[in-house]
């Protein structure tokens, strides 16, 4: 068996304002800095064999956040990154609903079905950073402790394959900055199970923002 901790990255600038940031490298800020601290000292008694992180800065940062001074390579594969959000990029909800009415509650409501313009839809999502997340898993048959970091729309498809969910029930599962998921592995077989043993755990940003 192998046990997977999967993190979304810090908060950003765009993740503060509300703007859809998707490929677009966007760092943490100062606040997802100390959140991926925080994360780390929550983390920091995890021997983790190996790292697995999105190409972009905001989920590299807080990967090496989290290894501190454990001496993992990071391997970074950009098939972790989020949803292309194509024309969306860089918009406000509102924005977004000024110029395409309906169509980003449509994909809230209908995410197996709904592309975003000149983006990806989720299923392309999911095919994509499934790829690079079982490569990473199946390079050994060792009973490991792996750690992912990528993003949230990303970590929800992810999500749904371990769990063999339909893609349609993605917006199910929350998923704060530097929210720490833990799935115990079995493999991919008619009659594997993955369990889901943690969602969404941010305690650690509660305690950092005294609300714990």
């Amino acid at each position: 068996m192998k046990t997977l901790y999967i993190v979304r990255h810090g908060e950003t600038d765009w993740n503060k304002m509300g703007k859809y940031q998707g490929i677009t490298d966007v760092p943490l800020n100062k606040n997802g800095l100390a959140q991926a601290v925080a994360c780390g000292k929550a983390l920091e008694h995890i021997q983790f064999n190996r790292i697995l992180s999105s190409d972009l800065s905001r989920a590299l940062v807080t990967a090496e956040s989290i290894r501190g001074n454990r001496s993992v390579d990071i391997k970074i594969d950009e098939r972790l990154r989020e949803l292309n959000f194509g024309d969306w990029e860089a918009l406000l909800f509102s924005e977004i609903e000024d110029r395409w009415p309906g169509l980003i509650d449509e994909m809230y409501r209908r995410p197996d079905t709904v592309k975003v313009p000149n983006g990806e839809s989720f299923k392309e999502l999911q095919d994509r950073a499934w790829a690079g997340v079982f490569e990473f898993i199946s390079e050994n048959d060792d009973d490991e402790t792996l750690l992912i970091t990528c993003h949230g729309g990303t970590i929800r498809t992810i999500l749904c394959k371990l769990l063999n969910i339909p893609i349609s029930h993605c917006w199910n599962f929350s998923q704060g900055n530097t929210a720490i998921n833990r799935v115990f592995y079995n493999g991919m077989g008619e009659y594997d199970h993955n369990i889901l043993n943690l969602l969404n755990d941010t305690t650690h940003v509660e305690l950092l923002q005294g609300h714990a």
